[in-house]
């Protein structure tokens, strides 16, 4: 349960920044390249590149990352030519607004949890500095669901609804429509249908209970 909660703290931060372009934005790439708060402020839009097809940022110090689709043409359409130039507390407010109620990330710490998933969902100890650019792109298309968009997609918002419901103790899907940004109509229908994996797996626990756990 330990990495399902680890999973839906970052996907908590990406579907409830979708409410404001740049914090959406900073989010993202943090997720997409596993960027640092340094490298971020000292990004520029002539930092992101198209090679071939595929799309990539180049870094402070010349590291290469690649970043997905939707994070390159967001932060493209961001109005400064430095997107993000701010100092590191201003990013920790930024990530710490869409982080769940009962933990606080950083911009440091959301990265850190990315790359937690990704050890996890690949079961491969990497380090990104070790990596070309293509071993690390195709990592990326294989993982992380930033380039898939399976955590914004319908099924990945399902479950998110079910989760976030299930974690806050919120049963009202106007509720949830309102604090995450999902059209209320999709929360209802969902919340009407089917059950979080948490809530599944407290019932399994509490069944399994011997007399001695009590």
């Amino acid at each position: 349960m330990d990495m399902l909660r680890l999973e839906f703290d970052i996907q908590h931060h990406l579907v409830l920044s979708k409410k404001i372009s740049f914090d959406h934005a900073l989010i993202r790439i943090i997720l997409s390249t596993l960027a640092s708060p340094y490298e971020i402020a000292n990004l520029s839009k002539k930092d992101l590149r198209m090679i071939g097809k595929n799309f990539a940022v180049r870094f402070a110090h010349g590291r290469f990352s690649p970043i997905d689709e939707e994070t390159f043409k967001l932060v493209n359409s961001l109005e400064k030519e430095r997107p993000f130039d701010l100092d590191e507390n201003k990013m920790d407010e930024i990530v710490a607004k869409y982080s769940p109620s009962d933990r606080k990330y950083t911009a440091k710490k959301l990265r850190n949890a990315m790359m937690k998933y990704l050890r996890d969902a690949s079961f491969f100890e990497f380090e990104i500095e070790k990596l070309s650019l293509k071993e690390l792109l195709n990592f990326m298309l294989d993982f992380n669901p930033l380039y898939s968009g399976s955590w914004l997609d319908e099924d990945g918002l399902k479950e998110f609804i079910l989760n976030y419901s299930a974690i806050n103790g919120i049963e009202d899907a106007k509720r949830v429509s309102e604090e995450t940004g999902i059209e209320y109509e999709f929360v209802s229908q969902v919340m009407k249908t089917e059950k979080s994996i948490f809530v599944l797996a407290d019932k399994f626990k509490a069944k399994n209970l011997s007399p001695e756990d009590e």
